[in-house]
């Protein structure tokens, strides 16, 4: 009884259909009305003080120098291929994944 239900005729067929009732599914609920929030809502929270967009921006080069201080050496050979582009720093990311996973599967062998 077993060999039938593990077909992969049969195992693909059952996972195309829960693929597609999860994306009716997800269909479904998006159809509902969108926010309309309130300009309070938007505020940003600061223990009752009232602040400005601009007060509120965090300093990213105060938020990474830990980071540049203790990486300076690495950062310094390869700030130059740093452009600002997302597409860039999405390939740094992967990147670094490749070169983590590489580094666990050497470890791990």
């Amino acid at each position: 009884m077993f060999e039938i239900i593990w077909q992969p005729v049969i195992v693909t067929v059952a996972i195309l259909l829960c693929s597609l009732a999860v994306y009716g599914l997800m269909a479904a609920g998006q159809r509902t009305t969108k926010p309309q929030p309130t300009p309070e809502k938007m505020k940003s929270y600061a223990c009752g003080e009232e602040l400005k967009p601009e007060e509120i921006h965090a300093d990213s080069a105060q938020f990474f120098s830990a980071v540049r201080r203790v990486l300076s050496p690495f950062y310094r050979y390869v700030q130059a291929a740093h452009t600002g582009e997302v597409n860039t720093y999405l390939l740094w990311i992967v990147a670094g994944l490749v070169v983590i996973l590489i580094v666990i599967l050497l470890t791990v062998w």
